[in-house]
């Protein structure tokens, strides 16, 4: 699988985004800093990222600041501008995305779900919080400098934190991939709107259908702080999950995928079109298929019998003339079925 990087102008400057798969658009919003290339590069990314493209065209960007986007800093820097940015990255695809929103950007996509809702159809949120008032304004002082003053450091430290039972190969790749996606001064920039930020006057006008995900040993972000986040939001279902890696592409995937599954495809599907051999309830099935999960996890998503799923699945492959569930989602995803 590889990604197509494409390129759009925000307020005359460049903005890079990368396209993986197909299907409805499902928008990832952009770490604390990232960099499209050096990310692709890192195995576990890429398979995290290929797995969501079974059954959504994934998006990623590089904000203004970071990666292949315009190196140049906007100032202030401005939750208002992370969102505008967001928001002509979903234009460009369609609109009507589902967005997968890191930590550090819940605010820039809370607020285009206020002001733009029409282009935003879920939202999940990983490992967000909607304030850090937890830590003393000394100690977000000291690291929002340190990082300043010794980014390369500060890196490796940071991604140690990120994912503590990482390898020391694992930490000087991340490590590596922070200090090429930005400057010092841009990383402290970045990292500072996102410790003083205060979302909880803006999180109960957030009407969109809500996934709040949190690992419970995650150390960059509490757990606390996530149950505080689903609290805000009026249309939102809180799961906690097993693991401490603050990067939802570590830890053991497979409970993440079956509550992404759940989430984004446990609503019944419309009825297929005169294309589709498949009813609306095996597409359904198919959909699932694809993410990975057991006929026992989709029966329990789908509030069904696990006989009836073996059922729908026999049903599947016989009318798509196949042999194996993975063949049989790789071409329903290819024809556009799924």
């Amino acid at each position: 699988m590889s990604q197509d990087i494409r390129f759009l102008e925000v307020d005359g400057r460049r903005l890079a985004y990368a396209v993986t798969g197909a299907g409805p658009p499902l928008v990832v919003g952009t770490p604390w800093v990232s960099h499209l290339e050096e990310e692709w590069e890192d195995p576990d990314q890429r398979a995290f990222y290929g797995e969501l493209a079974q059954t959504h065209q994934v998006v990623r960007y590089d904000r203004m600041g970071c990666g292949l986007s315009s190196r140049e800093l906007a100032q202030p820097l401005t939750a208002e501008r992370e969102a505008d940015q967001l928001e002509a990255v979903v234009e460009a695809v369609g609109g009507d995305a589902v967005m997968f929103a890191f930590c550090y950007s819940t605010h820039a996509t809370a607020l285009l779900a206020t002001r733009r809702p029409e282009l935003v159809s879920k939202i999940v949120f990983f490992g967000g919080h909607a304030t850090r008032h937890d830590i003393p304004d000394a100690t977000r002082r000291s690291l929002i400098e340190f990082t300043r003053l010794n980014w390369r450091l500060s890196a490796q430290m940071l991604a140690g934190l990120f994912d503590p039972h990482a390898s020391g190969d694992q930490i000087t790749r991340y490590t590596r991939m922070q200090v090429a996606a930005a400057s010092a001064d841009a990383a402290a920039g970045f990292l500072e709107l996102n410790l003083v930020a205060d979302l909880r006057p803006l999180l109960p006008h957030v009407q969109t259908p809500s996934l709040v995900l949190h690992r419970r040993g995650d150390r960059a972000v509490p757990i606390a702080r996530g149950r505080e986040l689903a609290s805000l939001l009026p249309n939102a279902r809180f799961v906690p999950l097993a693991g401490d890696s603050h990067l939802p592409w570590r830890d053991d995937r497979r409970e993440l995928m079956r509550a992404l599954a759940g989430f984004l495809h446990g609503d019944a599907a419309p009825e297929g079109n005169g294309d589709s051999p498949l009813s609306s309830r095996e597409a359904e099935v198919l959909r699932l298929v694809s993410t990975g999960m057991s006929n026992r996890e989709i029966a329990a998503t789908l509030v069904l019998s696990e006989h009836t799923v073996h059922r729908h699945v026999a049903n599947i492959l016989r009318k798509l003339a196949l042999s194996s569930r993975a063949a049989a989602a790789a071409q329903a995803a290819r024809a556009g079925i799924i």
